[in-house]
């Protein structure tokens, strides 16, 4: 009895230390936040921002003693001729090893998009630690020079670039959020194209961002912003949407969570804002005699007013009337504007060669040798259904209520 009671304590006690054998403790772990590619197939440069622990415990940005600043991540960069070439080289100047799970932006420089970013992508679906989920953006420049950048008041650059890009797609639906993932799907599929944000560095003194003390300010006027959409079609960028042809490109993906429509009266003296809270877009290209017709249905189903100085009554349902049709009118050339974008880059963001290969496999077989060549000879039939439901607190425009009490 006594000799399997100590066979067993010995098993246990194997297992125990077995389990310990390839350990890594997390003072050993450098967590990065972010990671930037510079550079092209041969040539790469590799920029990591990696977390202080130290730093995330204290004030804003950290302190150490004395009062004096430290910033809560740490950047460097390593060379290399290939991706993973340039992450073991990084072992010779950083001492800890590198851990990507909690990586929460990938920025791509501009060069290396326009090259092409077949190798970033097999990299990150070769590697256990990084996660595809990760948010990506194209730099206007060099990704190095963007991981440099603090960004008030958040701590960590990294996680503040995916949170503006996360309440964008939420608020604005200016641009998209796009992970790793749902980069190469887009640009494998049929359609093979995809639209990734762009950040850009505004102001004149970028250089007072790689400093802790620009924590201590009530102002920069530096920031990092998202200014663009950088188009992808396969692996190569081709070209920058601005920020109307985006939306456009968020309407026809039928992407519009909530964001806010404002336009003016004819003569400008009127103007009105309401905020689009519940929208479906349904896109379908139709076969027609010569080539296929895209037909865009979108329907508005909730709209609330939230300024206003028109002189309309809004009890009347002909002056409601009247302003669905203007905000009818400035979602449809939103639209319109995105496909034209689309039309001037032969470029297939929408994804209507995916929907024709569903649909019709032989049409599709026909047209893809030419494609996204065929959508400049596309036309595109637009039909806009605007409801709006609430006109907040006032009934009527404070303008008119001014109006009302000097008569």
């Amino acid at each position: 009895m006594h000799r399997r009671r100590d066979v067993a304590i010995w098993l246990v006690a194997a297992l125990l230390l077995a389990g310990c054998g390839n350990r890594v403790e997390m003072t050993e772990l450098g967590i990065t936040t972010a990671t930037g590619f510079d550079g092209q197939q041969g040539d790469w440069t590799i920029t990591y921002q990696v977390i202080i622990p130290s730093a995330m415990s204290s004030g804003a940005g950290g302190s150490s003693g004395g009062g004096s600043s430290q910033a809560a991540v740490h950047t460097f960069s390593a060379h290399g001729k290939t991706i993973r070439e340039a992450l073991a080289s990084s072992n010779r100047e950083n001492p800890r090893k590198l851990y990507f799970a909690h990586t929460n932006v990938l920025i791509i420089g501009e060069q290396a998009a326009k090259a092409g970013i077949e190798e970033i992508l097999d990299t990150y679906y070769r590697n256990p630690d990084a996660r595809e989920t990760v948010k990506v953006l194209v730099a206007n420049g060099e990704a190095r020079d963007y991981l440099n950048k603090l960004i008030p008041p958040e701590k960590l650059p990294g996680r503040a670039l995916s949170k503006i890009l996360q309440k964008n797609k939420q608020l604005s639906s200016f641009y998209p959020s796009v992970s790793v993932h749902e980069l190469a799907l887009g640009i494998s599929s049929d359609s093979g194209a995809a639209g990734v944000p762009e950040v850009s560095i505004t102001g004149t003194d970028s250089s007072s961002l790689e400093s802790a003390s620009v924590y201590q300010q009530t102002s920069n006027t530096s920031k990092l912003k998202i200014s663009g959409l950088s188009v992808f079609e396969k692996a190569k960028m081709v070209g920058t949407l601005e920020q109307n042809e985006s939306m456009g490109i968020s309407w026809l993906t039928n992407r519009i969570r909530l964001t806010t429509i404002s336009y003016n009266s004819k003569d400008d003296t009127d103007v009105s804002a309401f905020l689009v809270r519940n929208a479906k877009v349904k896109v379908t290209p139709v076969k027609e005699a010569l080539h296929y017709t895209l037909k865009v249905k979108t329907k508005v189903v909730v709209g609330e007013f939230l300024e206003t100085t028109t002189h309309e009554d809004l009890l009347k349902t002909q002056s409601v009337k009247k302003l669905e049709q203007q905000a009818e009118q400035i979602i449809r050339s939103q639209i319109l504007e995105g496909w034209k974008a689309v039309q001037r880059l032969k470029v297939d963001l929408v994804g209507i060669g995916n929907k024709i290969h569903r649909k019709s496999p032989k049409d599709w077989k026909r047209l893809k040798e030419n494609w996204p060549g065929e959508i400049a000879n596309m036309d595109i039939d637009i039909d806009v259904k605007v409801n709006l439901k609430r006109p907040g607190l006032f009934q009527s425009s404070f303008s008119r209520l001014l109006e009302s009490e000097e008569d």
